[in-house]
């Protein structure tokens, strides 16, 4: 059931200028809250909360090389209520298909009492391209929020028109980019209080004359490397209602990777979004934002753009969070099978140092194949657990690899013990209690308003998974909407920082993450037992500081930006 909601917009504190609300790192063990000792569990809930749905890759045995990429999800508040409703990406017909159907997009909005109605047909938003992935953003900060949808062919921007339709306005912004394109994120990288949108491309896939790959005599899917790369595209939002292509002249152009997941985070805390980039079978990219309105790329001398043994990955799914609660956003990025998921600590000089196996994570992720990748406290105890999503790519690995991993796989949650490392819980998680599936985009967000994160997975050629989490809120919690007024209405790209009982976390407004998907822009913290937050800093993107105090836990919080008063 829904608890209350609360609306802060004081200031206590009020600072013009970039800085960080953040701690500095430290070598330190971590300590949390203290915690209630009772262990949450998943229950899937999908088909009993009135989502029925089901993706279709198109596939017709020919192979085609996009039908194992899809799809991704997002958690919107579309409608304004309060809570988090369902936009799931399909995919479409390939040469060869003859179902009697054609797969669409779904929105489903959320009823409130933890079910949800579909409402695709009346929103006008159920896109009939080959769908991958999705993001979202109030981008022309009219206070809806509307939709981005990266396909195989001409991408689609949705405009929320505030009356529970949305409208296709591609062609008029100017975003319509007709390659592979697979994730995408909304930040504001210049500060202008306009989110920008950056859209990863993968590779130049002609359909009039495809390839054909085989393992000996077993048709298989061509890797990406049978295909030419192509660049992702930087929109920069022009304020009125278009977007201008300046990929080139803020250098992210670059064809020699394969994208699949970005994020945006301000990861060396000089107040401005900086991009990391998972490319497959490439190494990874992190732009680092100059403040100029151009990047430099420096994945390789930061040390995320190849594993130990200087060999790039498959990087698929991506995420920042400050898993060892030092102050600095941490990295993880996951791989395909027999490459682990990494784990790159932020060590706030510019680099990033490899803790994969430290962690504890090396060995679990070592043989499956993953997409999906979330940090988030599944069990509120103050410390950024990890969520994966897998699946293989192709349905034949069980003949090709005999002793390798399955086509269908468990998705995994890793328990961040405090001390920088991690245990599998996926069976007491009870995430194994159902049949396994393809794996591809996931997305957390408390659906159900019960002051616990819950999940959702797409899987493809199947139906998805919803994860209700069933005890989480055993320990207390806080969740944080921001609505910005001199920086973009959503707030995305603000550092908010809570101190309760002497013990520090700090998480980012972020907008598009994990692989193809997008998580709630509500930004949860766990407490433990800690019925109040001493304070709460929020470092706005346009600069501003403002402080909250004395704050009750086990609420949502609404807090908006303080108007800059400055002549």
């Amino acid at each position: 059931m829904p608890t209350r909601w609360a609306a802060l917009s004081f200031a206590v504190l009020l600072v013009v200028g970039p800085s960080s609300c953040g701690r500095q790192a430290s070598e330190q063990t971590p300590k949390g809250p203290p915690s209630a000792s009772a262990t949450p569990v998943f229950t899937e809930v999908a088909l009993q909360s009135g989502i029925d749905f089901q993706h279709i890759n198109g596939s017709t045995g020919r192979f085609y090389y996009p039908e194992t990429y899809g799809s991704g999800v997002v958690f919107v508040d579309y409608d304004n209520d309060g809570d988090q409703d369902l936009y799931l990406v399909n995919s479409a017909a390939l040469p060869g298909f003859i179902e009697p159907f054609e797969p669409a997009n779904a929105l489903y909005q959320n009823n409130g009492d933890a079910t949800f109605s579909d409402v695709t047909e009346r929103s006008g938003a159920g896109d009939h391209g080959y769908g991958l992935g999705v993001c979202a953003a109030d981008y022309n900060n009219d206070g809806h929020i509307d939709l981005y949808v990266t396909n195989f062919g001409p991408n689609t921007l949705f405009r929320n028109e505030g009356n529970g339709t949305f409208s296709d306005i591609t062609d008029l912004a100017g975003v319509g980019d007709p390659r592979m394109s697979t994730s995408a994120a909304f930040a504001d990288y210049d500060g202008d209080g306009f989110v920008d949108l950056y859209v990863a491309n993968n590779a130049d896939v002609p359909m009039d004359n495809p390839k054909e790959c085989r393992h000996g005599d077993v048709p298989v899917y061509c890797g990406p490397g049978q295909y030419e790369g192509v660049s992702g595209v930087l929109y920069h939002n022009e304020g009125d209602g278009t977007f201008t292509d300046v990929t080139r002249q803020a250098g992210v152009y670059d064809e020699s990777g394969r994208q699949l997941g970005v994020v945006f985070s301000d990861y060396d805390q000089d107040g401005d979004a900086d991009l990391h980039i998972a490319n497959d079978t490439k190494p990874n990219w992190l732009f680092r934002n100059d403040g100029d309105g151009g990047f430099a790329e420096v994945g390789l001398i930061s040390g995320v753009a190849v594993n130990p043994e200087a060999r790039p990955e498959a990087g698929m799914g991506t995420d920042w969070g400050d898993y060892d609660r030092d102050g600095l956003m941490d990295i993880i990025v996951c791989n395909f099978q027999w490459e682990s998921c990494r784990l790159l600590a932020n060590q706030g000089d510019g680099f990033f140092e490899d803790r994969t196996f430290l962690s504890g994570l090396g060995e679990p992720t070592y043989s499956t194949l993953t997409f999906g990748t979330d940090f988030l406290d599944y069990d509120n105890d103050g410390f950024l657990d990890l969520f994966i999503a897998n699946g293989h790519v192709d349905p034949n690995i069980g003949i090709i690899d005999k002793g390798g991993p399955a086509y269908a796989q468990y998705d995994q949650l890793f328990h961040n013990n405090g001390d920088k490392t991690f245990d599998d819980v996926s069976t007491e998680s009870g995430l194994q209690r159902i049949r396994p599936r393809v794996g591809r985009g996931s997305a957390t967000a408390d659906y159900d308003n019960d002051g616990d994160l819950d999940l959702f997975v797409s899987n493809n050629n199947d139906r998805p998974n919803l994860w209700r989490n069933d005890g989480g809120n055993g320990n207390n919690w806080l969740s944080i909407k921001t609505v910005g007024e001199t920086s973009n209405r959503d707030g995305i790209g603000a550092l908010i920082t809570v101190h309760a009982g002497g013990f520090v976390q700090s998480e980012e407004v972020r907008a598009g993450s994990s692989y193809l998907s997008q998580n709630d822009l509500r930004v949860h913290f766990g407490l433990g037992t800690l019925a109040v937050v001493d304070t709460i800093d929020v470092r706005w993107p346009s600069g501003i500081r403002q402080r909250l105090e004395n704050i009750d836990a086990n609420q949502f919080l609404v807090i908006e930006e303080p108007v800059d008063e400055r002549p």
